[in-house]
Parts: C-alpha cells; structure tokens; sequence
C-alpha cells in the first residue's frame, strides 16, 4: 500500500479502531506514516489537555430523526473519508461553536443591562478618559474634562439627554485652547452643543475642530466606577499635579464638589476651582505670591487658611509623594462664570500670584 491510502487507516488508529493487516505492516516499517502517527497522537492529547481547561458543561442527549436526508449521507461519507482523527475533528467543532457564542456574548455584553452609561472616549493623540452617566439624574446627567491633545488643551462635556430602550440621546461639547491660555470648563459649557443618537457597542466619531477626530464607545454597568477618570494607573506623571472629582471640605462642610470633572496641570500652570459665593481657590505646583504650602497625602490636599482647616478629596492620587503642593485661595474673586473648573498657565488665570524670576544672567 501507499502512503496516501494509509493515511486515513493512520486517523483511524488514532481512534481506537481495528485496521487492515496491510496497512498496519506498512505504517510498521514506513517512516512518513510512523511521523504522521506520532503527529497525530501529539495533537490529540494537546486537544485532549487545552479541552480539560475549559469549563464543564452538562450536555444533554441529542435525539435523531430515523429520516436521513441528503445533508446526514454528505455527513457520513465525510466522516468516513476524514484523514484527521475523528475526535479532532469533533472538538474544532465544539471549538467553533463555543467562539460563536462567545462572540454573541461578548456583543451582548457591551449592550448589557444597567443604569449607568459608561463612556470611554479615545482622543485623536490615542489617550483616553471615561465618564459615567446615571440615568436616574437625566437631563443633569453630565461630566467634564480637561486635558492636553496634540499640542492644544482640549475639553469636553457629555450630558445624557434621554434613554429610550437601549438607545440614548447625548449631548456632546468641545472645545480647544492653547497650552497657555486659561481654559476651563465653563468655557465647554458655552459652546454649541451637538447632540447624538448613541447605542452602547457602536463606535460614534467626535470632530474636534482644529484637534482631531475623537472615537466614543459606551457599555452599560449597573454601578457608577469608583475610578471613571482619565487615567487607567493610579500614579501620576512627573511634575504632574492631577485632580478628579474635587470635594473641598472645610472642617466638616462641604465647601464645593466638582463630581465627575477632571483635569491636570504641570509646573507653571494651576488647577482652579471657584463658585460666586465662596471665591477661587488655586491649586499649583508652582510656589504662588500669597499662597500656602499644602500637605499632600494620596488624593488629599491638606491646607489651612485663616486659621481654618481646608481638605481638598479627589478621586485619584494628586501628585508624586516628593512634590510640593501650594494653594491660593482668592476670597473676593469675582467671574462671569459660576462654577468654574478649569486649568491654565499661571501667568494667564492668575498673573498677580506670579513669583517675579531674580535670578540673573550673565
């Protein structure tokens, strides 16, 4: 006998059947059908190994119909005919079947039951931040967020209009500035807003102009994340000062809470939070005319002002443990703007605090 007529007595071996005499005596003394034997025997226990990894799952008893149509004779000559071994062939097709389901799953999964949208959006350098939306505070439902984007300070505001079903009616802003310029987010908040038509799984496009484009996928979860910010680590960067979701305390009270805003600042720059009836308070890196030094301790920003005891609680760490925090507060501040959060270059929001530089040059 041939190699090629051997070869589905080989598969049958491996099976467990009884083959011909010829065929045994020439896998016997043939070296190609001895290495496809041992391929063989390799490969099923490798399936056999990679199948008693997966889940047991209790399989009920299929019943067949005595009628045999065209598509079970297709069948039965196919099985015959096999040149792999059989059990191979019946686990890539659980295989196939299990990577169906799993797929379907996995689409279902991104359009899973819930009360809370969870937004990732990509800016257009590749960066994310994520925000989540409450359906139970629509039309309130609504988050901010500030940062840098290919050489510009971009922000932006989503706001959950509507739900209908698993369809949502969002409400998207945008905006850009320049690194140096102040920038926060009630000037998001007075731009157009452009509204969407918005299923968690589908991927909806963001032109921000003069920027980039900016891709926004959603999944629906049934807790607000403790963590919905900007940044998948918890350290931050170096000569980075960071806050999310600021809640300033004085003593016991609330003083101003900015959930769901995020933004941050390097050196030179500062992060403000500020409201008509309390004033501004500046936080920087940077040491500031006027300022005090604040203690910082993972995601709290410790100072005193007038012999009071501020904590500003954020929703991440602020800082690097060996960089120093300075706060200004600005008790008669007055702006346009109410509830203002935002970031800028110290020389723009807050030219006054500026340290003049004395050092000279030769």
């Amino acid at each position: 006998m041939k190699c090629d007529e051997v070869a589905e007595f080989v598969s049958a071996l491996c099976d467990g059947e009884i083959i011909p005499q010829a065929a045994a005596e020439h896998i016997g003394r043939c070296a190609q059908c001895q290495a496809l034997l041992r391929e063989y025997t390799a490969m099923g226990a490798e399936l056999r190994r990679v199948a008693s990894l997966e889940p047991q799952y209790d399989v009920k008893p299929l019943s067949w119909e005595k009628q045999q149509g065209k598509l079970s004779i297709l069948w039965r000559k196919g099985w015959g005919m096999m040149r792999i071994p059989r059990f191979a062939f019946a686990f890539l097709v659980g295989a196939v079947i299990v990577l169906g389901s799993s797929l379907a799953m996995v689409k279902v999964r991104a359009r899973s039951e819930g009360s809370v949208l969870l937004i990732t959006v990509t800016r257009s350098d590749g960066s994310n931040f994520h925000c989540a939306l409450d359906e139970k505070d629509i039309p309130k439902a609504s988050c901010a967020n500030l940062g840098p984007e290919k050489g510009s300070m971009v922000g932006y505001q989503i706001t959950l209009l509507s739900k209908n079903g698993n369809q949502v009616e969002l409400g998207v802003r945008t905006a850009a500035r320049t690194p140096e310029a102040s920038f926060s987010t009630g000037d998001v908040a007075k731009t157009p807003q452009t509204t969407y038509l918005f299923e968690p799984g589908e991927t909806l496009k963001l032109n921000v102009a003069g920027v980039g484009i900016a891709h926004m996928t959603g999944e629906w979860t049934d807790h607000v994340p403790v963590f919905p910010g900007e940044h998948h680590d918890m350290d931050p960067e170096r000569n980075e000062l960071r806050v999310m979701s600021p809640l300033l305390l004085k003593g016991r009270q609330v003083v101003a809470d900015r959930e769901g805003d995020s933004t941050s600042a390097s050196s030179g720059q500062g992060i403000y939070v500020y409201s008509p009836t309390i004033g501004r308070y500046l936080i920087s890196l940077s040491p500031m005319q006027g300022a005090v030094q604040a203690h910082v301790a993972l995601n709290r920003i410790s100072f005193q002002w007038d012999g009071d005891d501020y904590v500003f609680v954020t929703g991440a760490p602020v800082t690097r443990s060996n960089q120093q925090v300075w706060v200004l507060y600005e008790k008669d501040y007055k702006s346009d703007d109410v509830g203002v959060f935002g970031n800028g270059d110290l020389k723009h929001i807050a030219p006054e605090a500026v340290i003049p530089d004395t050092s000279t040059k030769n």
